[in-house]
């Protein structure tokens, strides 16, 4: 596990210094401004007047004094970059969403590539407890389990995870913007989640056979691995909603 040092100075935020601490909600960080639903380790001010508490947060890998990164299954260096051309739409590499705040850039190959420093973070390679390995690529022939298109599809970038069996292949953005979305929907009260697990659930031991239902008790924990790998922590995800989505492909 990679260690950060417990309190940080970032000179483009006035309070200092910006204490490292598990988040008590979803925030937006300051750096990357990407939208962050888990609730593990990042900086945050502490700073409070009497007017208002600073809800300053900021991903414990936005750290604008980064040095550059070498990504090897890419063979790509990347530096770290605080500040975007004006006017120019960017577009991360790995995940496919658009590139707001704070971001790593490589141009060694003409056209330049561009990284949420999350997203550069991302395990190039990850064996789960059965002993299936998985690893990332930026194009695969394999069909995503979640949208049905293959790996390198034309329609969106996304970088992808698959299974050296080649059973499973998950787009990055697919699992991260299904997680997201119901993590929002769950955070809003509106219970959709827990409607559809239950659903799923009953028609599997009813309609199934006890082999379908071990398949998919597989498929879900393969689906929980990657969920793990793209955002750094385990998201408890219903059982019957991830059968859902993956009936939906």
């Amino acid at each position: 596990m990679e260690l950060y040092p417990r309190q940080k100075v970032i000179n483009s935020h006035p309070h200092w210094p910006l204490i490292l601490k598990p988040a008590q909600k979803p925030y937006h960080c300051g750096g990357c401004k990407e939208y962050e639903i888990d609730l593990r380790q990042c900086y945050q001010c502490e700073h409070e007047d009497v007017h208002q508490k600073c809800d300053f947060h900021l991903h414990v890998d936005c750290d604008p004094y980064s040095e550059s990164i070498w990504l090897q299954f890419i063979d790509c260096t990347f530096s770290f970059q605080v500040e975007a051309p004006r006017g120019k739409k960017m577009v991360c590499d790995g995940c496919g969403k658009d590139v707001k705040g704070w971001f790593y850039q490589c141009s060694s190959r003409g056209n330049p590539r561009y990284l949420h420093p999350c997203c550069a973070k991302l395990p190039f390679k990850k064996t789960d407890k059965g002993g299936m390995v998985f690893d990332l690529k930026e194009k695969t022939s394999s069909v995503c389990l979640m949208c049905g298109n293959e790996g390198n599809s034309k329609d969106f970038r996304s970088w992808v995870y698959v299974s050296r069996c080649g059973n499973y292949c998950y787009h990055v953005a697919c699992v991260k913007g299904k997680v997201e979305t119901w993590k929002k929907e769950e955070a809003s009260n509106q219970q959709q989640s827990s409607g559809a697990g239950t659903s799923s659930n009953q028609e599997i031991k009813t309609g199934r056979r006890e082999k379908a239902l071990d398949n998919w008790k597989t498929a879900f924990d393969i689906f929980n691995f990657v969920v793990l790998l793209i955002f750094g922590v385990s998201v408890p995800v219903p059982f019957g909603l991830v059968i859902k989505w993956l009936k939906r492909k």
